[in-house]
């Protein structure tokens, strides 16, 4: 059976190794563009851009002019073939302008300088010979480029001072140029090993995109150039699975060859693309890791919110934004600095709009609270660490909003509490008014049923009503004492009572029996004052005083669990008679401990075993309202 192998295989490879790199090299050239205004772009970024871009160009057309079929000596392929070695005559101009800051010692930028004046020198001589003499000018350019970076190299970087995200991507650019020269020119030549020469030329290529992503996109760049490397490697595997030769042969032998390899084609494709985000997500990743050592800035933030949540003062804040700018980003310095503070430098206009600013080498980064621009976050890299990234940036625009949050928060706090305190203290002047009025309402009327006892008196028994005339002074000079004050102890209620009863003595005579117990545990709580004087005085006037022969009265204040009890009890008229004409007092009480307590206190009248009536009122002993 003849068996049909398609051709191109090399070709194809070709193809996709040059469009990568072009795209990869697109890339770059437009994020370093976009980047060009910041501090901290290296400008080699540019010139490697373009070296790659000739270099790629150059090489695709000429993959390009070959499946066309066009001879060597053609002007369009002799013109493809001087703009690709162009790119990579210069190349080592801009792997050497990366290197340059890590000479530190004077031999070492000496030697550096005199290696960039030769590169540059040989970059321009092969530049010309290429398009007059192409063979030999392309045959020199690896070696040119090998001699040139393995001297550079030895020259300026050192695994002790260099950092990783340079020394390793360098270390290997120059193994894989120095292999690749080795397998196309050198004793290894003619072995069939140009395949691996090219992929060793891609994987250089490669790894200088990941030396040259040292920018503030730089995590952009790495993570587009990572998709557009493994799409290229997915087709790579989908052009060896349509080009290889022992899958046609199985092909052809089944019964329907071309329905087969459809069928094959498709699932092949749809295997491909399905792995690819897999894949995609964990390579960029691991390569952002690696490259970068990106810190975990979800958990960052969360951390600083959590922190945040239990601070108050706006120093308290700032101090903790700042610690958690510098710490997980290796920051030389980073300060909360208000806006309009007095000794503060004029300020970018952009940043008054909300725009980060680069100033210097600093970094501004506005905060927002109240609504507009009140502070900024600014942040200094400092001269060891490499420039920040956008993710960088993302971090540091999220902790600044959580600073202006959390002053919100703040500010929110403090606006609730004053508001509570206004409320409570107009809470606190309503009630006292109330209370004076309802304790004016009980001054004139046991003022007035005093002066009537002493006019009465005074006709039937003038020493009793000189002798009243002196209880009721000192009995009012005890109200005139307590009337700014809306609560008494017990000890002092009780005392007050005893002095109106000796009043009340002089009118009842012997037809009056006073009883009072007080627990000694009780005497100094707080009760309103004169709370207990109207209940007396109903007992005396509505229940014993019409009440023939002598009568009894009990006051007692005792606690129980968390109230205090007090009781004014009388063995007079009873219930009918006192729920007829209770008069102003029963009710003056329960409008005061009302006021005073809410419904944590309660006056109940009720009938007594053996006749009378008992009024019980009872108020908690933890009080919560404002003396």
């Amino acid at each position: 059976m003849h068996v049909t192998v398609i051709p191109g295989g090399g070709l194809t490879n070709e193809l996709i190794h040059f469009t990568t790199a072009l795209l990869i090299t697109l890339v770059l050239l437009v994020l370093t563009i976009r980047a060009a205004r910041l501090p901290g772009t290296p400008v080699a970024n540019m010139l490697f851009a373009a070296c790659g871009i000739l270099w790629s160009a150059g090489g695709l057309s000429l993959a390009l002019f070959r499946a066309a079929g066009m001879a060597r000596e053609s002007h369009w392929v002799v013109a493809a073939h001087a703009v690709q070695f162009t790119g990579a005559a210069v190349f080592p101009v801009a792997i050497l302008a990366v290197w340059q800051p890590f000479a530190v010692l004077a031999w070492q930028r000496k030697a550096i300088r005199v290696v960039e004046i030769c590169a540059c020198l040989s970059a321009l001589a092969i530049s010309v010979l290429l398009w007059f003499t192409p063979a030999p000018a392309a045959h020199a350019t690896p070696y040119n480029a090998a001699i040139v970076l393995a001297a550079g190299a030895a020259f300026t970087l050192r695994r002790s001072s260099t950092p990783r995200a340079v020394y390793l991507p360098s270390l290997v650019i120059v193994l894989a140029l120095c292999g690749a020269v080795l397998l196309t020119f050198g004793p290894l030549a003619g072995r069939d090993l140009e395949g691996v020469a090219a992929h060793l030329i891609l994987l250089m290529m490669l790894f200088a995109f990941l030396l040259f992503a040292r920018f503030r996109f730089a995590d952009v760049f790495i993570r587009q150039t990572m998709r557009i490397l493994l799409a290229a490697i997915w087709a790579g595997i989908l052009a060896g699975l349509t080009t290889a030769p022992t899958p046609w042969k199985m092909l052809h032998e089944a019964q329907f060859p071309q329905a087969l390899h459809a069928f094959l084609l498709v699932l092949g494709v749809n295997a491909l693309l399905f792995s690819f985000t897999f894949v995609d997500t964990r390579v960029s990743g691991a390569v952002n890791r690696w490259l970068f050592r990106a810190p975990d800035y979800r958990a960052e933030v969360r951390n600083l919110v959590q922190r945040l949540e239990s601070l108050h003062e706006e120093r308290e804040i700032a101090a903790a934004v700042e610690d958690a700018a510098c710490r997980p980003l290796e920051l030389g310095a980073a300060r909360v600095a208000p806006l309009a503070a007095p000794a503060s430098p004029p300020w970018p206009a952009a940043v008054r709009d909300g725009e980060t600013v680069e100033r210097g080498v600093d970094l501004l980064v506005p905060i927002a609270s109240g609504g507009r621009v009140t502070h900024l976050l600014q942040v200094s890299p400092g001269p060891a660490r490499p420039g920040l990234i956008s993710r960088d940036l993302d971090y540091l625009r999220s902790i600044a909003a959580q600073f202006g949050h959390r002053l919100d928060a703040v500010s929110r706090e403090r606006d609730a509490i004053e508001r509570q305190s206004r409320e409570a203290l107009l809470l606190q002047q309503v009630t006292e008014a109330e209370l004076r009025a309802l304790r004016a309402q009980i001054n004139p009327h046991f003022l007035f049923n005093s002066l009537n006892t002493v006019a009465d008196l005074i006709v039937r028994d003038p020493v009793r009503a000189e002798a009243m005339t002196l209880r009721l002074a000192g009995v009012f000079r005890h109200v005139l004492a307590h009337s700014t004050r809306p609560l008494t102890t017990v000890r002092d209620e009780i005392e007050f009572l005893r002095t109106y009863l000796y009043i009340e003595e002089a009118r009842f005579g012997d037809r009056l029996q006073v009883q009072l117990e007080m627990d000694a545990d009780v005497a100094a709580e707080q009760i309103p004052s004169l709370i207990l004087q109207p209940l007396v005085e109903n007992a005396l006037k509505h229940g014993l005083g019409p009440k023939p022969g002598p009568g009894h009265l009990w006051i007692s204040a005792r606690a129980e669990v968390e109230q205090l009890v007090l009781r004014v009890e009388d063995d007079g008229m009873g219930l009918d008679r006192r729920q007829e004409s209770q008069g102003l007092g029963l009710t003056n009480v329960a409008e005061r401990l009302s006021t005073l307590y809410q419904d944590r206190a309660s006056v109940s009248l009720e009938s007594r075993d053996g006749g009378g009536c008992r009024v019980t009122v009872r108020i908690p002993r933890e009080r919560t309202v404002a003396e």
